[in-house]
């Protein structure tokens, strides 16, 4: 603005003619206010400018409040809709902090202080500790590039040579059905094919334990039908011995 600043007018030599010496300063004046004027208007632009730039801020200002309260009111209640009880409630809560709060950080701080502690791997009540442990919930629901649960053979070992063990969700006391995959993340053997006699395309075990919140009756579910259909095989066999024994073809 400093370039725009108005110079006082050359006063002419007095020892010119002194009727033009008041014109050229009459045109002086002139050209000065010209210059005056447009100075003006060129203000008055920019001003009116800035006017638009702020009220078109002030707009969005206000549409950003707008979707932020509708975000908020759309989010009430959202972490838990339909929970048939409390510990059905509970599960959900955590599953829902599970997705927004777990880091790779966090899991790798859980997995080394259980393992501290001598609780890593779970051996014993898996079901129910994965299920209702927050702590665990955590690594089951976690999922990242470096966290991935994807079924890796059982170790063989010396105890161990065919490197089987029982699936976590569907064998229960002397009732098991072995295995020799288990998930890389949570380190439990789980079955990776349906059950015999079931539907090639149903869900298999180690789909459901990183699926299903709650794994209580889910397993309760599995285990009814490992055992229900070998009770029925077994009836089967014994119908077809009696019918083999007694001549008649089966």
């Amino acid at each position: 603005m400093s370039s725009s600043v108005l110079e006082p007018p050359e006063l002419p030599e007095m020892n010119s003619d002194p009727q033009q010496a008041l014109l050229a300063l009459v045109q002086q004046l002139k050209d000065g206010q010209a210059e005056q004027t447009a100075l003006i208007q060129k203000l008055n632009k920019t001003v009116l400018t800035s006017r638009s730039m702020i009220n078109e801020l002030i707009t969005a200002q206000t549409d950003m409040k707008e979707e932020l309260a509708k975000l908020r009111t759309s989010s009430v209640g959202g972490e838990c809709q339909v929970c048939s009880n409390k510990r059905d409630a509970a599960v959900a809560m955590s599953a829902v902090t599970v997705a927004g709060q777990t880091t790779d950080e966090l899991i790798a701080t859980l997995i080394e202080g259980r393992t501290r502690k001598n609780q890593w791997p779970v051996k014993t009540n898996a079901v129910t500790c994965f299920t209702k442990d927050a702590d665990l919930t955590k690594i089951r629901f976690h999922h990242s590039n470096h966290y991935q649960h994807i079924p890796i053979r059982i170790p063989k070992t010396e105890k161990n040579k065919d490197g089987t063990k029982p699936c976590k969700l569907c064998s229960e006391g002397k009732i098991r059905r072995k295995t020799t995959w288990m998930c890389a993340v949570c380190a439990i053997p789980l079955c990776t094919k349906p059950l015999v006699g079931e539907d090639p395309s149903s869900t298999t075990h180690f789909a459901l334990w990183h699926s299903e919140k709650d794994l209580l009756p889910t397993h309760k579910r599995c285990f009814d039908e490992l055992k229900n259909g070998r009770e029925s095989r077994k009836k089967a066999k014994l119908e077809n011995e009696v019918l083999v024994s007694a001549g008649v073809d089966v």
